[in-house]
């Protein structure tokens, strides 16, 4: 339009006359009209190209996308809990190990040491329980022999002190007859044989048995050379102690008056200091060997012991301790897996510096997941064991398959909207390795072998532009509802253009490229679509009620049909 004023302009340099300014214009008018309309009609003849598509069979899925980071199924971080230098580290990045096997050996010499002196300890703290122990048992007061209590020298509520008297106990059911033999004579005895003794108070004629021969041999005050020789005797009733007898023992007899004695005599005493709490006999009582006869209480040995015991439990336990710090020096795999980092080997010394520093990294790489975000209006839709598709950035020509393995019932809120962890297990993980970012397509709902249609080729009111056949014409046009048009009625109406009709559909599940169709349209239909390059406004003018099948509350994961939004895909 340019290039023709300024052809105008040329023809008419000069100044003309008013009327011919007035055809001019006219002239001028007529060409700018014939150019808008000719420019009107070709962009009219390119708005009226017309994209169809053919009604096929085939799959509609419902899918909900999501990314992640690869982690193995556990993995565990190595630490020491000692110091040392390490001296054996049997393993290198990679290395598949399994649980208890050795991965570093550490040396022991400080513990040892510590294990020596715990030892010692140990026996110091024994020796002083066991000491204050036979204390304690010391104040149980005993009787060392067998026999008849002749005094009884405390009382209850007495103090008394380590060797004071408590008591004499005499056997006086049996007699020992220590009596002389000439030496030569006394070769001629021997123990176990009877005696024949005499009482000097004329209380007659007693049999015993002979128990011991000395080994030496004494001087009589008759200057005789004599042995003596025991004879054990049961006490009638009417010997004590003191009397004398003679005796024969076969036919040797006796150099001189022997005398009788109690073997089971016995002063008893006290070996520690206390005050009597208890006494368990009185005066003429008979009791046996190891008998009770009084108790002591004391406050100091009490405490003693019960201090002496929590000693000795201490040093036990420092000695379990050592010896369980010993295990420790020897590290192993806790896990089944693979080693995926080693950071300390051979000759690294560990110290306050770095003891508690990451050694080594183990996983169990027996399952391979990730897990990724699914928004609040999506999460009920995900279901464990729903199927997923993988794909990650560094495997581009390989799709991966898994499964939904846990969802999770506590979101995060950001920004007003709430997100939930889904964690996702891979099937076949090969080439993948913790830390490669992977996307995730699951299908949370599909339906396959059905009609379907573009997406795009949905209209308002469930309706669809489907190609006339041969010999079909065209109905009148009717409201996007489908109902009778009212008189003067301004509704909006969808419009199909030449050569196609507007069909009611029933939909059912849909996503953002196919549109599940019910009832309406059978396979092979050809129907009008909206060019890709469509604006999503204009589009939204001409949707109307959503299809049946979607969820109220929102857009399904798959887009809106129609509407060239994107949606879980």
């Amino acid at each position: 339009m340019k290039n023709l004023l300024e052809k105008i302009k040329v023809l008419h340099p000069k100044k003309m006359p008013k009327k011919w300014l007035v055809i001019t214009g006219i002239a001028l008018a007529i060409v700018i009209a014939i150019v808008l309309v000719t420019l009107f009609g070709r962009n009219h003849q390119q708005e009226e190209q017309i994209l169809t598509a053919v009604a096929d069979t085939g799959d509609v899925e419902v899918i909900i996308s999501g990314t992640g980071m690869i982690e193995p199924n556990a993995s565990y971080e190595v630490t020491a809990l000692v110091k040392g230098e390490i001296i054996e580290a049997p393993f290198e990045e990679g290395t598949v190990v399994e649980k208890g096997d050795l991965l570093y050996r550490i040396d022991t010499a400080d513990v040892e040491n510590s294990i020596e002196r715990s030892k010692l300890s140990l026996e110091r703290s024994q020796d002083t329980y066991n000491q204050n122990m036979d204390d304690i048992s010391k104040l149980s007061v005993r009787s060392k022999e067998s026999g008849n209590i002749t005094a009884l020298h405390v009382k209850k509520g007495d103090k008394v002190s380590a060797g004071s008297k408590i008591a004499d106990v005499v056997n006086s059911h049996q007699l020992i007859l220590k009596i002389p033999f000439i030496s030569e004579h006394a070769e001629q005895i021997s123990t176990g044989e009877t005696a024949e003794i005499t009482l000097q108070s004329g209380g007659g004629t007693l049999y015993g048995t002979v128990s011991r021969i000395s080994s030496g041999e004494l001087v009589s005050e008759a200057g005789i050379i004599v042995k003596n020789v025991e004879i054990e005797v049961e006490n009638p009733g009417n010997i004590l102690e003191g009397d004398t007898a003679t005796a024969i023992v076969g036919e040797v007899s006796c150099n001189d008056l022997g005398s009788f004695s109690y073997p089971g005599s016995d002063t008893v005493t006290a070996e520690v200091s206390g005050e009597v709490e208890e006494v368990y006999v009185m005066e003429g009582d008979y009791v046996s060997a190891g008998s009770v006869l009084v108790k002591l209480s004391s406050t100091s040995l009490e405490q003693n012991g019960k201090s002496s015991s929590l000693s000795l439990r201490e040093a036990q336990l420092s000695l379990e301790n050592q010896y369980e710090q010993l295990e420790n020096y020897n590290i192993t795999s806790p896990i089944n897996g693979t080693v995926i980092q080693k950071n300390s080997k051979q000759g690294d010394i560990l110290d306050n510096t770095n003891n508690t520093k990451v050694m080594a990294t183990i996983a169990d790489m027996s399952k391979i997941l990730f897990e990724m975000s699914v928004d609040e209006l999506d999460i009920s839709k995900i279901k464990v064991g729903q199927t997923a598709v993988i794909t990650a950035d560094a495997l581009e020509d390989k799709v991966f398959s898994g499964y939904v393995e846990t969802v999770s019932v506590i979101g995060t809120s950001s920004n007003g909207v709430t997100t939930y962890p889904v964690t996702v297990v891979v099937n076949e993980p090969e080439g993948l390795i913790p830390g490669m970012n992977v996307s995730a397509d699951i299908i949370v709902e599909k339906k396959e072998n059905v009609v379907r249609i573009p997406a795009s080729a949905l209209m308002r009111g469930n309706q669809v532009a489907v190609q006339l056949k041969d010999g079909e014409k065209a109905p009148e046009k009717v409201p996007a509802d489908g109902g009778e048009m009212p008189k003067n009625s301004k509704m909006m109406m969808n419009t199909a253009p030449d050569g196609f009709k507007l069909v009611k559909v029933k939909v059912g599940l849909s996503n953002e490229d196919y549109v599940e169709i019910m009832e309406g349209i059978s396979e092979g239909d050809v129907v009008k679509v909206t060019a890709e390059d469509a604006p999503s406004a204009s589009i939204f003018q001409n949707m109307g009620a959503m299809p049946q099948g979607m969820p109220s509350g929102g857009m399904p994961s798959g887009g809106m049909p129609g509407s060239g939004m994107p949606g879980g895909r």
